[in-house]
């Protein structure tokens, strides 16, 4: 039940984000497209930090699709994130993969980003 609150509040914080966020370059855009339809990324960063810029390019070379919300413009966004993960560090990421199932990464993970988009 808990994992739902989380979900809507993530959601609602996406679509309040919808004018801001940035879509990432993928590597391979048909492969990307046919998982991406089962999980979704999102980074929260700023355009300052360079674990963010680290995340994003590793995220970028292994062609896993993600969206970008920056902080600073958005920072409502951010602290419905904080809430959901309990810390106030970037980047923080979100990989869900339906409606129950959202997985919180914390920090510059690039592995762990995959994996979790991946359904590892």
């Amino acid at each position: 039940m808990r994992i739902r609150a989380l979900f809507a509040i993530v959601v609602l914080a996406f679509a309040a984000a919808v004018a801001i966020v940035q879509r990432a370059p993928m590597r391979d855009a048909h492969a990307a497209n046919a998982l991406s339809s089962e999980a979704s990324v999102t980074v929260y960063a700023a355009s300052w930090c360079s674990a963010c810029k680290s995340l994003e390019h590793g995220l970028r070379e292994r062609g896993v699709p993600f969206d970008r919300i920056d902080i600073e413009q958005n920072p409502k966004a951010y602290d419905v994130a904080k809430r959901a993960t309990g810390k106030s560090v970037i980047p923080l990421t979100s990989v869900a993969r339906g409606s129950e199932d959202v997985v919180w990464i914390v920090g510059a993970d690039v592995d762990a980003v995959e994996k979790a988009y991946r359904g590892e």
